[in-house]
C-alpha cells in the first residue's frame, strides 16, 4: 500500500469509507455501538438481556465486516454467558451470523460443547419496499462432546416479507422502521413452528421482535431498550 501513489490511497479509503456507511443502513457498522435488548415474556414480564457491542469494523472495497461482542443476562441482571458473533456486508446486503439463528437459552445452553453450523445466513439488503420479498435462509446446529452429538438442530426461516413501515417507540427511543414478517420452523426432537415479525430501523438495525405460535397467539418479545453511539 505504501509503494502506491497518494491519490490511489485516498480513492481506497473513500471506498472503504463509503462501504461502511452503505453497510451502516441496517446495522450500525461502527466501533463502539452498544445496544441492549431486553426479553419479555407474552405477559410483559421481564425474561432477560443482551447486550452486543461492535468491537471492531474492518472494510475493504464493497465489503465490511464487524465483530460483535455480546452478553446475556437473566432477569435478575445476572450474566449467564458470555461470545461473539460476525456481522458481515457484501454488497450493501447485510448478512447476519447464522449462530443469529438461535435464541439466548440455546446459546447459553451450547457454551460448553463442540458446535458446528452450517447452511445459509439471514441476508437483509440495504434497499427495502413494502411488499418486497426476502430470501429463505436455514441451518444446521450439531453439538456433543468427545465426538458424541447430544444437540441435532435445524432452523428454516421462510416466507420472509416486508409488511409495511411504522413508528415505533421503545425505551431506547422512537424509530421509523420496516415492518418484516416470517416463519421459523425448528426441528429438533419435536418440530415448533413459529412466526415472527421484526421491527427494523435504518442505521440501528432491529427495534423489536414479536413471536408468535402457529395459532397467531403472542408468545413473547424482545425490545431493544438501549442504543449509545
Amino acid at each position: 500500500m505504501k509503494s502506491q501513489a497518494l491519490f490511489l490511497l485516498a480513492f481506497l479509503l473513500t471506498v472503504a469509507v463509503q462501504a461502511q456507511q452503505d453497510c451502516s443502513i441496517f446495522y450500525p457498522f461502527k466501533e463502539g455501538v452498544t445496544l441492549e435488548y431486553t426479553n419479555y415474556n407474552k405477559k410483559g414480564k421481564v425474561e432477560g438481556s443482551t447486550t452486543s457491542t461492535v468491537t471492531t469494523v474492518e472494510a475493504s472495497g464493497d465489503a465490511a465486516l464487524a465483530k460483535i461482542s455480546t452478553v446475556i443476562r437473566d432477569e435478575k441482571g445476572k450474566e449467564q454467558f458470555s461470545g461473539a458473533y460476525d456481522v458481515r456486508c457484501d454488497n450493501g446486503t447485510i448478512i447476519m451470523d447464522a449462530s443469529n439463528m438461535v435464541n439466548p437459552a440455546m446459546q447459553q445452553s451450547l457454551a460448553n460443547m463442540e458446535v458446528s453450523i452450517e447452511g445459509t445466513e439471514l441476508a437483509l439488503p440495504s434497499t427495502l419496499t413494502v411488499g418486497q420479498e426476502l430470501p429463505d435462509a436455514s441451518t444446521t446446529i450439531k453439538a456433543g462432546s468427545n465426538g458424541v452429538t447430544i444437540i441435532n438442530m435445524t432452523v428454516n426461516v421462510t416466507n420472509r416479507k416486508v409488511l409495511s413501515r411504522e413508528e415505533l417507540t421503545t425505551p431506547a427511543g422512537t424509530f421509523n422502521c420496516y415492518k418484516i414478517t416470517q416463519d421459523t420452523d425448528v426441528k429438533m426432537m419435536i418440530a415448533k413452528t413459529m412466526t415472527s415479525i421484526d421491527y427494523y430501523a435504518e442505521g440501528v438495525g432491529m427495534v423489536r421482535s414479536e413471536t408468535y405460535d402457529k395459532k397467531g397467539n403472542l408468545e413473547g418479545y424482545t425490545e431493544l431498550t438501549k442504543f449509545e453511539k
